[in-house]
Order: structure tokens, then C-alpha cells, then sequence
């Protein structure tokens, strides 16, 4: 990255706007007033001595006395740049600008810098502005980031978050702050180490009490104080010169505390605190400053900036835009202007204003047309559509509605995205719209909030809204009835902004009240709770209990979905989600909040889907009722499933679109069905349909229109009643919405109860259940709504829980065990009452007790998880299984060390050890091997797991020694063979080989009469480098009446162990008489030790033998994944003649092997009569070739063409083809005709988002191709993490055994279509351009 130009400057994002500057975490702000300095009063009050600071002040007076002259150290000289480091507290307290203003205002004449590096969640183990993903690329690792600030002040708060650590943690804490204060001084000439408030009581009991926790973090503060004595630090002390009051959630400063907090610190290091009238409009600058510096050092959009897209072409310009690096480099001189204006109000001298530049000019499509428009859709029969709302009613992009109790409808709009330009300020909206007359349009429209930042999540619950935009979460309300918003409170804050179309995004309630939401691969979470850091590396969901402020992370890692945009329940609870670029996938079994890797399959094929709703009630025909509808956005239409009941979970079926329409501008991003029983369609209305597949600053991109279209079954909605108003209902006709039913209703009942007296509702809940009939053929039901209602209120009824425990309908106990799960630390025994549902007789009852147990920090737990192996698991119940074993290790692996843990039968550890793994379960392990009556599939696990951690004595006992194969009498091969392939799978990852006479125990093995067991020895025999059997390999090479498996493994064990005459049976195998699949098996081999040799041969076999195609494409990836084999095949292959039809199919093969090779390629097409150069790129000539195409292109001959060329082998196309691309069956929809020119003409020019190939060549000379994904671990090993093209599997690349790395670009190779006539070209863009479209 370029050096700034401007001091202690650095990068770009977004911070909260100014109208929500104040509005920190955990508490409210008047919204329209002026800015609150806070109760300066409250400065005065007496210091709170409490039995915590008094140890701590008696011991800091022993440790320093230069605690107590900090006023008398501190000064900020000319030049200097003051660096703010640490945690949430420090992120607010700088976002406030109270600190800053007064520290500016008493050194006027220094004109210091300040810099916040702060972040949420930071600890002295890792700060945010170092450890997201990819930043050290474009900001530098650590002290680089100090160094290029020019830091000559550090000011410093840690110590809270690590403190709940316990006292354990305390040295770890010590030593790494330590570390961290040295890294500090190699810049900065003076460094203040503030210290954590006290914990404080929480406002209510379902939040962790952390003031019990105070004994413990006095231990952390006494650390600190001791840290800056012996390093002669300035030490700010808040702990023991605190106040109670100061956060309503027990750790989070609020915002009436700021000034309090600020005004404490620069009244230790002797500076006066100014009084409001010249606070104010000094602190007033310093926030539009922070803004500006926010924006550059935590850019939102970072992909684009030092990400994997950051190489791509729609961030480099175009004919009118910068490219995006530069655009974000304009914020320097703004916010070296505004610098100056904070120095020239600290000076006294007039206030110049913001000079912040113009509003965005809002681009029009010229294709809107509501008449047209409505004229291209095509629904089911007896659907029709209408317009309910457009830009007219403020609609200007809008991506996502809700309702509240009343049925009013609210609807966030964007026309920020997909960046804020330099300098302004968001002002994104939410709208709210009413329908007062029932016609089916909305008739009033009203602003109930602004000066927002790309809110792609919302949902009405507890009297407000719940908005998620940029990194937090807000909370909006309307206090005076109005319509606006009149109160906004940050919950939470930390959240990821790495891409602006993958935030927090498509909020939605459970049945019980938990706030899902989902998260995309480009960013990375932090966010602080009082129960801890809550963390998602990159895509996954999130679980928010809003009134316990408990956010769980869920598929942390890409476990699950790359892309989540929506989540919805069925009628009983279960879970399903949507990927904007991966499919539907069943949510449910993902519940297990656990960092262990593994990946939850989908249910749904791919595709860019974007907003999801459940369809329930009357409104619509029965046989649609329990269906979902997605936004297909990029076809331009709403699709439809059904799902049926497969084992624990779930498989789908795709039904008719419900609205399709001709006009590419139709983008629903979100779909609902509302109070009266209709379908809401959220039209974002763009031609352009995200920043990474067009230009970011695209002139096309329409920010000025919107849709909301309504889809009604004439027939089913007129026997939908009228919703009440359930936010002005009595609580007997909210309750009695329970029963209702349309799905809306009983949602909505729900939110009303939210607003209510809990205890209040509680009793009139108890009553309703009393006056239920339990002859209802709905009773269950009933009570399962009942449930989630006291659920989302958070009180606790075991009693009703234990009738679902107990029901009749296993999908009302399915439900009840996961609430088991919630309600544990407010249940008597839990685990009693999860024991029997985890033998129910139906396989979902069982998964949910499974994640149940999950959530219980038990060692018992995991007795009670492992009974769920005494009946059969399905993949479903498996990955809880797994999931449950690793995130409940803390607990139970100690208790199982010392012997506490106690299983009912063998079969029970033994599963529980097979998934576990690692040398704790190791002994273990082996003595149920020794002594325990286990069944195949559990005694072959057990074998793999003592395989991938045992010592060489294990591994000769448990992997080569035919005894423990045999009982009774008879030798399991089978078995034998799935072992000794774990143990060629481990022998790969580990540096150890069995113990014994490895000559004799595979001299046996080779000798036995089945193929399987004879290939992995040979393997096996060459990767332990056995030399002395190199005679039994030579035979088995040479041996005709062998499997050709057998005869390829003993080849590749010839190359391994170098043995002499190996290369002439080599030699003699790649020729005829031999058959061809051995003679190609040998080829493979040959390649290793003579490439040259192995292309001559190889080109033999491709010009004159019928290979199959599978040994077509295992010789030619032989060839790519060998430094020098490309190259030497390509040679080979110019002296052939090949047949046109020889050259097609090595094509094919070529691209099936996910590799590329221009020389190859080059020789191919040469034999198909066509050059393998690519035009040079003219933009005049992809006009004309678009044109040409939609012209005289024939889409069926483009569609023959299209699976001629092979690209089915990497791209999917309705649901069928490879996945080594794109998925291109909307394409035609998404990208126009002159985009789809240039990616077949030049498809490096704009790789799409995480499709990039890297090589890698590895120390032993071999080449991988693959795609780059960055994970939790690669961050913190620095090893290569490639995703394989064809198989789609990840591998990881040691980082000291490569020895060269390159980006390659597209996989798909330029000028593979040069093969084509202009004829043909024609057509093939007109095939694509069709794609997805209703023709």
C-alpha cells in the first residue's frame, strides 16, 4: 500500500452517522435534541470506596507512588499523535468525543492527532486493527500500524474482558500486556495505561451479575498498576475512583456516563475539564472528525481494498469514477480539514462548519414503468399482482420489510450502498407505510427514521425496531406516538463491515423470541457481551436473546451457508435458511454454537437467493400451506418449496415459481406474507445487482426507484378476516391470536406480549392454557405457541414444558427439548429430562435433545449425548453428535481424566472417543478395542481414531497386524483395507511409521488375495520408504493377472522407494501389450522421474487408444500437478496430428481436472483449427459482438455448443454441471450481453468473488491449483488453506513446504474460444444472455 500522504493516517469504513454519534451501547437518546455533555453534577459526587478498590488501593499505593503524580506527567507536546487503544469501552468513549475535545482543549497549542485503533472485543491478545482478515495486507502487521500513524502517545484500556478469564489467566494477561507495552514504546515517547471501571450489577436478573466477578478483576487492575510502575507508564486509575451508574448492563459505559468517565481520566493527568457552552462545539468537531478517520481506518467494503476482490476490475474505475482505492484516499484531505477545524475551535477562534460535499445525485433507470412492469410477471393460476408501494411512498432501493402488532408495515432503503461516498454522511431510511382503507395499497407513507448506514437487517419486537446496520445493532423507538423515531440505543456494536452486501443481515424471530440473523464470508465479527466475546471469523449466523443480551455464533467459519440472506421457521420451529449464493440449507442441526469445523450440507441447489417467508393460513390455496417462497433475485423471480420429513430432518422439493417476470430490473429481496394473507414482494428494482459482478460506483446502478408488489390468491384472501390490532388489543384477544391460523398472527401476538408486563402476561398465560380444550385436534399446537410465548417474555413454566417433553406429536417434543436446552440454568435437572428424548423413537426428538445437551456446561452432558448411539443416527443426528462432543470437551474431557465421567455402556465411550480423538482418549480407545464386543462401524472408527494420534507401536498394532482383524476365526479384509487406507491418509499428515518389521507385516499384506488391502500396503510401502521390499513391489508392478489398482499403487511405490529396475517395468508398462488402463496407470507414474518419457507415451494413448474418460483425466491432472509436466505434454502433443474429436475431448478432460495449461490449450485448439490468443480487449468491438448476438445468436445451437465446449464441467446450469465455477443459471439476468463478452473473451479481466486460482508449488515438486479461503486457523498457523476445483475439498498446505506461489486468475483459460467460429461465438453469448430469463 502507498505511504499517506497525511500523518497518523491509514484506511476506510463507516461509523456511525453523526445524529447517532452519542448513541452508545446500553442506553437510550433522545434523537432531534441537542448533544447531552451529561450531569457534570455527577463529577462531584463522592468517590465509591468498596471492598474491591479498598485492597486495590492500599496495594497500589504499596506498588507506586507514580499512580498518584500522573497530572504531573502527562503533557502532549507539538507534533504529537495520540493513539487510543483497546475494547468496546474505548471505542464509545472515543466515538463520544468528550476525551479528545478536553485534551485538545488543554493543549490548544500542540494541536495534537488523534488516532483511535480501538475495536470491539480488543484484548492485549489481539487487537482488531491487527487480526481481521487480511488487514495486515493493506495496513501492516502491528508495529508497522504504530509506526505509520506516527504514534507519540499511546492512551490504553485493557483488563475487563480478559479478567473473566478468572485468575487463572491473570499471568497470561501480565505477560502479553507487557509484550504489548514494549511494541508501544519502540514509537511512542509516553504511554497511559487506563484502567477498567468496576463491574457493575446488571438491570435485571437474566443478564450475567459481573459485579461477582469485581475480586477477580481487582487482581487484573493491581496487574496493570504494577505494569505501569515498573515500566514508568502513566497510570489512569477508574477502578478504584469510580461511581455506580455509570453502565446498565454491567460492563458498557452508557452515554449520560461518558463525560463523567472522560472527565474523570483528564482530571488525573492534571488537565481542567471545560465547561458545556465550550465543550460542546469543540466535541461536536471532533466527532464529525472521528467520523471521517472511522471511515479510513475501518473501511467498510475492506474486501475491496487489500481483500481477494481488491485485484478485481470493478474496483479499478472507469470512464467516470476512480478507482475505489482512490476514492477512499480522498477522505485524507478531509480529514486533514477537519483537523484543522477541531485546532481552530480548541483555539477559541470561529467555527469554519463541516463543509461536507453534496448529496449523492440518485440514478434513475429509464426502464421504470409500472404499467410494464406489472404486464411481465406471469403467476399461478387464480394469483394476481398489484403494486402496493413504490418510490413514490420513499421506496428508493428498499431490501427488507416487517410489520408490527398493528399491521404496519416498515421498510429499510438503502441508497448508500454500496459504499458511502467520501466525506458524507449515510442517510439511509426506514419507512413506514399503512394500508388504513384494506384495498391492498398503501395509502399513507412516513419517515420513521434516517441517518442510517446500509440497515440490511430489521424487525419490529419490545415496542421498537431492531436495526442492523454497518457493525451494530440499534434499537429504534417512537415514544410519542408520531410515527418517528424519537429514542436510539446502540445493543450491540462489533459486528463485521468487510462487505457492505454481507453484514447482519434478515432478521427474524424465532417461536420463541430469539433475534436469527446471518452474516457473509467477507466479514468478520467481534462483539462484546456480558457473557463474553461473541465471535464469527467470517460467514455464519446469530442467535441474539435481546434480554439476556446473550448472542450466540452459530457455523462459525463457513461451517454453513457462504452468503446467508434470510432464515424462517415452519409451523413447528424447525429452521431453514437461504444463501445468496449457495442454496437452502436446514438450519436446525447447525444449533450448537461450537468453533469445530463441519460443514452442514444443503438441502437446496444453489442458486442467488435472497429473502424467505413461511406460507401458513387461509390467505393461500391448502395445497401451498407449509410451503416457503425465496427471492430468486438474479432470474427475476419468486421461487417455491416444499419440504418433507427425511429422518431427523428434511428434503425439498421445488414447486412452481410463484411470480416470474420478463423484466430484468425485478430483483425480490424479500418475501413475506402479511396481515391479510398476501404475498409481499420486496422489489429492489436494479439492473445491477451487487457490487462485485459490476462496477462498485456503476452509473447503470438505480438508487431512485423501489416496489412493493402484492400477490394475492383471489379465492383464499377473501376468508382471511381483518388482523386485529394486537398492539392495542386486550391480553385475552392477544393471547387467543395464538390459536390463529395465519402464521402473521401468531408471530404478531408474540411482539404484542413483548410490550407488556411480563408477569402480568405470564399469569394470563397460565390462565389460557387452563382454558384450552384438550380435545382440539390443534391442542398441541396450541400449547407449543404458548411455549414460545413464555419463551420470548423469558419466563420459565417446567410444568408446560414437561407436557410437550411428553406429547403426543414428536415435532411439539422436538421443540420442547430444544427449549430444555435454553431454560437449562433455570431448570431443576435438565439432563433428567433430556435423558429419555435422546432414545425418542423419532430421529428429529432425538437431534434437538442432542444440541440440548449441547447447551448444558455439564460433564454429565456428554453421558446423556452418547445414548443417542443406541438408535440409528442419520446424517442429521450424526453432525449434532459431533458437534455436541467437541463444544462440550472443556467439561467433560477434565472430569474424564480423573475418572468422573461415567458412560453406560462400552459402545457409548467408544463413540464419544471416536469423534473426540486427540491423546486424551487415546488409552482409552484402545482398551475398548481390546476388550469390548463393538460392531463394525464403531470398532472401524475407533481403529482410524487411535490411527490419527497413536505412537509407532500403535500403529503396527492397530493398523498392520492382521489379529486384530480376525474373530473367530475369520480375517476381515474389508476392514483391514478401510484401516490401512486411514493409515495411508495419516501417514500424509504425520511424521511417524510403525514400529516392528515393517518388511514382513506388508510382505504378508501384500501377498493376501484381496486388491484393496494389497494397493494401501503398497502405498504404504512407499511412503515408510521400505526399501528391502522392493522385489514384492517389482512383482506386483509386473504381475498381468493383478487389478490395475493394485498394479498403479505398486508403480507409485516403484517412483517413491527409487528401486532400480523399477523404471524399465515402468517403462515396459506404458506400452503395448499391456492394456490401456495400465499403461496409462504407468504413464502417471512415469511422469514423477521422466516427464518427458511419460508425455511421449501419454501422447500415444490420447492419439491412438479409446481411453475412458476417467483415465483421460487422471493422466492429464498427473501431468498438471508436476513442476515441468504441462510443458513436456504440450511438446509431446505438437507432434501428434490429433483428430478434431480427440482434441474436443481432451478439452473436456483438461478442464474437468479443474487446472489450465495455456500451452496446452494452445495445442488443442490448434488441432481443432483455432488459435488459442484472445483479441486484445475493444470496447467498441464487445458492443457490436453483444449486438450481433442478440441479433442473429441462436440460443439452442449455443446451448449444444455449451456442452460441446465442455463448460458443463465447471459451471452448473439449472441445477446440473460442474461446480469448479459460477453457478450461470440466471446469468443472462445478472450480467448484461457486453459483461458476458467479455468474460468469455478475457475472463481474467473480472474473476468473480472467491473464484481466483493460486498455484502453489510444494518443496516436493509437485503443483496445486486450487482457491484460496481463509480460515480461522490458516490466521494463526499462516499455513495455505486451497479449496480443490474438482472435488471442492479443502486441503492445507504446510507454509514451510512451499517454495512458490502465484495467482493464476479465472481457471478458465483465455482464448478457449477462439476455437469457435463467429457463428458460433454468436450464438453461445446468446444461449448465456438467455439464461434465466422467462421466455
Amino acid at each position: 500500500m502507498d505511504a499517506d500522504p497525511a500523518s497518523g493516517i491509514a484506511a476506510s469504513g463507516l461509523a456511525p452517522s453523526v445524529s447517532t454519534a452519542d448513541a452508545m451501547e446500553g442506553e437510550e437518546v433522545f434523537l432531534h435534541s441537542e448533544p447531552n455533555q451529561g450531569d457534570l453534577g455527577d463529577v462531584l459526587m463522592s468517590v465509591q470506596i468498596n471492598r474491591w478498590t479498598r485492597l486495590l488501593w492500599c496495594v497500589a499505593v504499596l506498588v507506586s507512588a507514580d499512580s498518584l503524580v500522573a497530572a504531573d506527567r502527562f503533557s502532549l507536546r507539538e507534533g504529537d499523535v495520540v493513539v487510543l487503544a483497546g475494547g468496546t469501552n474505548m471505542v464509545r468513549l472515543q466515538q463520544a468525543g468528550f476525551l479528545e475535545a478536553a485534551l485538545t482543549r488543554g493543549f490548544p497549542a500542540a494541536r495534537p492527532k488523534f488516532r483511535d485503533l480501538s475495536w470491539e472485543a480488543d484484548t492485549v491478545f489481539g487487537l482488531g486493527t491487527v487480526i481481521e482478515r487480511w488487514r495486515p495486507d493493506g495496513f501492516g502487521k502491528r508495529d508497522e500500524q504504530f509506526r505509520r500513524v506516527g504514534t507519540t502517545v499511546v492512551m490504553a484500556q485493557f483488563g475487563q474482558l480478559e479478567s473473566l478469564a478468572g485468575r487463572s489467566g491473570l499471568e497470561r494477561f501480565t505477560r502479553a500486556y507487557n509484550e504489548l507495552v514494549s511494541s508501544w514504546q519502540k514509537q511512542a515517547r509516553l504511554v497511559v495505561l487506563v484502567t477498567p471501571s468496576p463491574f457493575e450489577a446488571p438491570p435485571n436478573r437474566l443478564i450475567p451479575d459481573l459485579s461477582m466477578r469485581n475480586d477477580d478483576l481487582a487482581l487484573y487492575v493491581q496487574a496493570i498498576s504494577k505494569l505501569a510502575a515498573d515500566r514508568g507508564l502513566v497510570l489512569v486509575d477508574l477502578f478504584s475512583r469510580s461511581r455506580n451508574g455509570l453502565t446498565d448492563n454491567g460492563m458498557h459505559i452508557k452515554p449520560s456516563a461518558q463525560a463523567h468517565v472522560a472527565h474523570s481520566i483528564v482530571g488525573q493527568l492534571g488537565v481542567e475539564f471545560p465547561e458545556k457552552k465550550v465543550l460542546e462545539p469543540l466535541r461536536r468537531a471532533v466527532i464529525e472528525k472521528h467520523r471521517l478517520w472511522y471511515d479510513y481506518w475501518r473501511p467498510a467494503n475492506w474486501k475491496l481494498l487489500y481483500g481477494d476482490d481488491s485485484r478485481r476490475q470493478f474496483t479499478r474505475g472507469g470512464a467516470n469514477y476512480i478507482p475505489f482505492r482512490e476514492e477512499w484516499k480522498k477522505l485524507l484531505p478531509l480529514i486533514d480539514r477537519a483537523e484543522q477545524r477541531v485546532w481552530m475551535v480548541a483555539a477559541g477562534k470561529p467555527d469554519p462548519g463541516h463543509h461536507r460535499p453534496r448529496p449523492e445525485v440518485l440514478h434513475k433507470a429509464p426502464q421504470a414503468n409500472i404499467k410494464a412492469e406489472l404486464a411481465s410477471f406471469a403467476v399461478p393460476k387464480g394469483f394476481r399482482v398489484n403494486l402496493f408501494a413504490s418510490d413514490t411512498h420513499g421506496l428508493t432501493s428498499p431490501i427488507a420489510m416487517r410489520w408490527d402488532p398493528a399491521g404496519r408495515m416498515y421498510v429499510a432503503v438503502t441508497t448508500t450502498y454500496p459504499h458511502v461516498f467520501p466525506g458524507d454522511v449515510p442517510n439511509d431510511k426506514i419507512i413506514r407505510l399503512e394500508d388504513t382503507n384494506g384495498d391492498g395499497t398503501a395509502d399513507s407513507s412516513t419517515v420513521f427514521a434516517e441517518g442510517l448506514n446500509i440497515p440490511t437487517g430489521m424487525e419490529w419486537g419490545d415496542g421498537g425496531i431492531y436495526v442492523g446496520q454497518n457493525t451494530e445493532i440499534l434499537f429504534l423507538q417512537d415514544t410519542d406516538d408520531d410515527g418517528r423515531a424519537d429514542r436510539r440505543r446502540v445493543v450491540l456494536g462489533g459486528f463485521g463491515n468487510g462487505d457492505s452486501h454481507q453484514t447482519i443481515n434478515s432478521f427474524i424471530w424465532s417461536p420463541g423470541g430469539e433475534l436469527y440473523f446471518g452474516q457473509g464470508d467477507g466479514c468478520e465479527s467481534r462483539v462484546e457481551t456480558p457473557w463474553g466475546s461473541s465471535n464469527l471469523f467470517q460467514a455464519g449466523f446469530y442467535r441474539l436473546r435481546p434480554r439476556r443480551l446473550q448472542l450466540d455464533p452459530l457455523l462459525d467459519d463457513f461451517m454453513g451457508p457462504g452468503n446467508p440472506w434470510g432464515v424462517a421457521f415452519n409451523g413447528w420451529g424447525q429452521i431453514f435458511s437461504i444463501d445468496g449464493a449457495g442454496g437452502v440449507t436446514y438450519l436446525s442441526p447447525g444449533q450448537v454454537p461450537t468453533t469445530h469445523k463441519l460443514k452442514l450440507r444443503r438441502i437446496g441447489n444453489p442458486g442467488g437467493y435472497c429473502g424467505i417467508g413461511f406460507l401458513d393460513g387461509r390467505g393461500v390455496p391448502e395445497s401451498m400451506r407449509g410451503d416457503f417462497v425465496i427471492g430468486d433475485f438474479k432470474p427475476n423471480r419468486v421461487k417455491r418449496f416444499s419440504v418433507r420429513p427425511d429422518g431427523a430432518g428434511f428434503s425439498l422439493q421445488w414447486k412452481e415459481p410463484i411470480l416470474q417476470s420478463r423484466h430484468r430490473n425485478f430483483r425480490p429481496v424479500d418475501v413475506k406474507q402479511g396481515p391479510d394473507g398476501a404475498i409481499y414482494v420486496v422489489d429492489w428494482y436494479n439492473p445491477v445487482t451487487c457490487h462485485q459482478d459490476d462496477a462498485y460506483r456503476d452509473p447503470a446502478r438505480d438508487k431512485a426507484h423501489g416496489r412493493i408488489w402484492r400477490l394475492v390468491h383471489t379465492e383464499s384472501v377473501r376468508l382471511v378476516p381483518r388482523a386485529p390490532d394486537l398492539a392495542k388489543a386486550p391480553i385475552s384477544e392477544v393471547l387467543d391470536a395464538l390459536k390463529s391460523p395465519e402464521h402473521w398472527t401468531r408471530y404478531q401476538a408474540k411482539r404484542a406480549l413483548t410490550t407488556r408486563d411480563p408477569a402480568g402476561s405470564a399469569i394470563a398465560l397460565d390462565a389460557w392454557i387452563q382454558s384450552l380444550d384438550p380435545r382440539d385436534p390443534g391442542h398441541e399446537h396450541h400449547l407449543y405457541e404458548a411455549l414460545g410465548a413464555f419463551e420470548t417474555i423469558e419466563v420459565v413454566r417446567p410444568g408446560l414444558l414437561n407436557r410437550l417433553l411428553g406429547a403426543r406429536d414428536h415435532r411439539a417434543r422436538a421443540y420442547a427439548a430444544r427449549v430444555t436446552g435454553r431454560w437449562h440454568d433455570r431448570l431443576d435437572d435438565p439432563l433428567k429430562s433430556l435423558a429419555a428424548r435422546v432414545v425418542d423413537e423419532h430421529p428429529q426428538v432425538r437431534m434437538e435433545a442432542v444440541m440440548a445437551c449441547a447447551a448444558i456446561p455439564s460433564p454429565r452432558s456428554i453421558e446423556v449425548v452418547a445414548r443417542v448411539v443406541d438408535k440409528p443416527k442419520d446424517g442429521w443426528i450424526d453432525y449434532a453428535f459431533k458437534q455436541a462432543v467437541h463444544h462440550l470437551g472443556p467439561h467433560w474431557i477434565p472430569a474424564f481424566r480423573e475418572g468422573k465421567v461415567s458412560f453406560q455402556r462400552p459402545s457409548h465411550l467408544a463413540a464419544v472417543l471416536n469423534e473426540a480423538g486427540g491423546r486424551d482418549a487415546l488409552a482409552s480407545l484402545k482398551r475398548l478395542l481390546d476388550g469390548a464386543d463393538l460392531d463394525r462401524a464403531t470398532r472401524s472408527a475407533a481403529i482410524s481414531a487411535v490411527l490419527a494420534v497413536g505412537g509407532p507401536d500403535d500403529l503396527r498394532t492397530y493398523g498392520l497386524d492382521e489379529k486384530r482383524f480376525t474373530r473367530d476365526g475369520r480375517y476381515d479384509a474389508s476392514l483391514h483395507a478401510e484401516s490401512l487406507g486411514r493409515l495411508v491418509e495419516v501417514t500424509r499428515f504425520r511424521k511417524v511409521r510403525p514400529s516392528g518389521d515393517l518388511v514382513a507385516l506388508l510382505g504378508g499384506l501384500i501377498a493376501r488375495d484381496h486388491a484393496q488391502v494389497q494397493a494401501r500396503s503398497l502405498e504404504l510401502a512407499g511412503l515408510w520408504n521400505v526399501t528391502r521390499i522392493g522385489d514384492a513391489i517389482l512383482a506386483a508392478a509386473g504381475n498381468d493377472r493383478l487389478p490395475v489398482t493394485v498394479r498403479e499403487a505398486a508403480f507409485g511405490a516403484l517412483v517413491a522407494l527409487k528401486v532400480p529396475a523399477g523404471r524399465g517395468v515402468l517403462e515396459a508398462s506404458t506400452t503395448a501389450p499391456h492394456p490401456v488402463a495400465v499403461r496409462s496407470a504407468a504413464v502417471r507414474s512415469l511422469v514423477s522421474i521422466d516427464p518427458q518419457l511419460a508425455a511421449r507415451r501419454a501422447a500415444e494413448l490420447f492419439d491412438g487408444e479409446k481411453l475412458s474418460a476417467d483415465d483421460t483425466t487422471a493422466t492429464l491432472d498427473a501431468f498438471m500437478n508436476r513442476t515441468g509436466g504441462a510443458q513436456s505434454l504440450a511438446a509431446a502433443m505438437k507432434s501428434k496430428k490429433l483428430k478434431p474429436e480427440t482434441a474436443r475431448q481432451l478439452l473436456k478432460s483438461l478442464f474437468s481436472t479443474g487446472h489450465s495449461d495455456r500451452e496446452l490449450l494452445g495445442t488443442f485448439n490448434t488441432a481443432l483449427g483455432a488459435s488459442a490468443k484472445a483479441p486484445d480487449y475493444n470496447q467498441q468491438f464487445v458492443k457490436k459482438l453483444a449486438g450481433d448476438a442478440a441479433k442473429s445468436g441462436v440460443v439452442t445451437r449455443g446451448g449444444v455448443l455449451f456442452r460441446d465446449l465442455a463448460c458443463v464441467s465447471c459451471h452448473k446450469v439449472g441445477g446440473s454441471g460442474g461446480t469448479i465455477g459460477p453457478d450461470l443459471t440466471a446469468i443472462g439476468t445478472t450480467l448484461s450481453a457486453e459483461r458476458i463478452a467479455e468474460e468469455l473473451l478475457w475472463p481474467n479481466r473480472q474473476v468473480k468473488e472467491g473464484f481466483s486460482v493460486i498455484q502453489v508449488v510444494t518443496e516436493d515438486g509437485k503443483i496445486h491449483q486450487g482457491y484460496e479461503r481463509k480460515t480461522k486457523s490458516s490466521q494463526e498457523t499462516g499455513d495455505l488453506v486451497l479449496e480443490d476445483l474438482a472435488t471442492r475439498k479443502l486441503m492445507t498446505i504446510k507454509r514451510e513446504s512451499i517454495e512458490a506461489k502465484k495467482v493464476i486468475g479465472s481457471v478458465m483459460p483465455a482464448g478457449l474460444t477462439a476455437v469457435l467460429s463467429r457463428e458460433q461465438l454468436l450464438d453461445l453469448m446468446r444461449f448465456l444472455s438467455d439464461l434465466g430469463k422467462i421466455r
